[in-house]
């Protein structure tokens, strides 16, 4: 019926300039929780050094990242002392964690940036909204979508390890559509995935990643609006092996995206959208030591979304479901996830209030529930959170490898309760923020040789998140500090560093001309058996603007800390980019 309706409006509006939907369908975070949020804009995703999305996030206080040997190998995102499978990615709305991979963790190793609006990242658990996966945090990325249309933009970057990355991106527009097309393409030498103080490593391991992306808006009424994204990525990645770097194992990761939402102004307070999304990841691993293997992964997502902004009151439902499948070697699985959510929010002048609950019924675990509530006077604010994550398929039923038991089907999902109270203060000139966090996780999974998947870890996180930015016209001053500690655990909390701290400074001397620099420390942490020390890395950027060009240069790691994020393997030593970017 609503395709019809669709149809028949524009056939009626095709020829009338329409105005955009004010009442906006969207899980906005902001307007129903308190959370922690950190705003990566265009223009900071524009001056990073190279167009990937890891580089970007480095950036976000509070935001632990981890790679195992530069890029193209996975990266890890730690908040406040979860798993980083715990961490969930959206595009658009568009749920895009790795379904292929052991637990269902999204690797943002190859996803390119220039196709990218901003990134919000959003930290405790948000399994109100989003369900399972986000009990962490969500890290939400927009698209662009024609906003600077007409334009066309061009964008080298090239530097160390023989690396290239090119992006071509057309913004347009007509009467009553708008989007932007993308294609990217990114080359690098690389480094030696593994540590070469350790194993003397020397063979560089390349990668090369290919994104072409569609994201656009249709008016088809004056109430009616369609969102539709389309996504292909390609990354291809050389990979060491545990103490070897020579063995020329191939990693291959194909994801393809594609979604629509439909949205409808009922009146000026009220709105529904539909929304149909699919993600799929098909991973292949070359060996020249054993047999090639591949993973495929498939998540599809049903949602229809109504949102109600009355006066100071509102209140946002919906109901959702996922199929999830995993093919692999000898594993062929599925499960359905049937969601009903409520997110309720009062505000009046400087009282706030919130409370939300959601109901899932898994095809194996049954019904469950979590919630939410939060409360806020002024700048203080005070909320508790419960998140959860269910098993992967891979987790589940995964056979035997070589001898070994992997998969648990009696695994039961993991869940936490968090208690966040904060304090913000912002002005024209500073922005000043403090809270204190605690995360109670319970059923963790682990995994052992001789049992396979366990739901085994248990612990308590406690911390403290300080935050400061001092602005005035020739320059900003930023600086960030985070605390945790473990507490009960049952078994080591790994690669999480007890302290880490942040400063940043941005000069600009002339109106077009912008300098930084930043900092980022982090205490020694724990990895396995071994205990990786504490390091500090300093990177400097330069860029300047035209009209219609833009030049930038970038060194990172200026000081050449050789330091370890993942026992034995490798981080960027010193290097430096080059930006040249052309409007036409």
């Amino acid at each position: 019926m609503i395709w019809l309706l669709l149809l028949f409006s524009f056939g009626v509006y095709a020829d009338t300039e329409l105005e955009l939907i004010e009442v906006k369908t969207e899980k906005d975070i902001g307007r129903f929780t308190f959370v922690s949020s950190y705003v990566i804009p265009a223009l900071e995703l524009e001056n990073t050094p190279v167009g990937l999305v890891s580089p970007a996030l480095e950036k976000v206080p509070g935001l632990i990242i981890s790679q195992n040997g530069g890029p193209g190998g996975r990266v890890s995102f730690f908040i406040r002392g979860t798993e980083s499978r715990h961490v969930s990615f959206t595009l658009d709305g568009l749920k895009i964690s790795d379904t292929s991979n052991t637990d269902r963790q999204f690797d943002a190793a190859f996803l390119t940036s220039p196709f990218i609006k901003d990134i919000t990242v959003h930290k405790g658990p948000q399994a109100v909204m989003y369900g399972s996966d986000a009990l962490g945090g969500i890290i939400e990325l927009k698209s662009r979508k024609g906003e600077n249309a007409p334009e066309t933009r061009l964008s080298v970057n090239a530097g160390s390890f023989a690396t290239i990355e090119s992006s071509l991106s057309s913004d347009w527009k007509t009467k009553n559509n708008n989007g932007t097309l993308t294609v990217s393409r990114f080359h690098t030498d690389g480094i030696s995935r593994i540590n070469k103080k350790r194993y003397n490593a020397k063979e560089r391991d390349a990668t090369d990643i290919t994104q072409l992306t569609s994201s656009s808006e249709h008016r088809w009424a004056a109430k009616i609006q369609t969102d539709f994204l389309a996504s292909y990525l390609h990354g291809k990645a050389e990979q060491d092996g545990f103490t070897s770097d020579n063995n020329n194992d191939l990693s291959r990761n194909d994801q393809y995206l594609l979604q629509q939402k439909t949205s409808f102004e009922i009146n000026d307070s009220q709105g529904i959208s539909l929304r149909n999304g699919f993600n799929r990841h098909q991973r292949h691993n070359e060996s020249l030591s054993s047999n090639s293997e591949f993973f495929n992964g498939e998540l599809s997502q049903n949602e229809v979304v109504h949102r109600l902004e009355a006066g100071s009151f509102g209140l946002l439902s919906g109901v959702a479901t996922e199929h999830e499948s995993t093919k692999a070697m000898a594993l062929d699985r599925s499960f359905d996830l049937h969601s009903l959510f409520l997110q309720s929010s009062f505000q009046q002048e400087k009282f706030k209030f919130h409370a939300g609950v959601r109901s899932e019924k898994h095809t194996k675990y049954g019904s469950f529930y979590t919630g939410s509530a939060g409360i806020a006077f002024g700048g203080l604010s005070l909320q508790y959170s419960q998140g959860y994550k269910a098993p992967s398929l891979y987790q589940l039923y995964a056979p035997d490898s070589f001898g070994s038991p992997v998969g648990n089907p009696d695994l039961v999902p993991e869940t936490s309760h968090s208690l966040e109270a904060s304090w913000k203060t912002i002005s024209d000139i500073h922005e000043t923020g403090i809270t204190f966090f605690q995360n109670r996780l319970s059923n963790q999974f682990t995994y052992s040789f001789t049992q396979g998947y366990l739901n085994q870890q248990r612990f308590i996180v406690e911390g403290i998140e300080l935050f400061g930015k001092i602005g005035i016209p020739e320059a900003i001053l930023s600086a960030s500090f985070t605390h945790q500690q473990f507490k009960e655990e049952e078994t080591s909390v790994l690669r999480r560093p007890y302290n880490s701290a942040q400063v940043g400074f941005s000069y600009f001397p002339q109106e077009t001309v912008e300098t930084n620099i930043t900092t980022r420390w982090f205490s020694s942490r724990k990895d396995f058996s071994a205990k990786l020390n504490g390091y500090e890395v300093v990177d400097l950027s330069i860029r300047k603007n035209w009209e219609k060009d833009d030049v930038a240069l970038t060194l990172k790691n200026i000081l050449n800390r050789e330091y370890e994020d993942v026992y034995g393997f490798s981080v960027i030593p010193r290097s430096i980019f080059a930006h040249y970017g052309h409007r036409f």
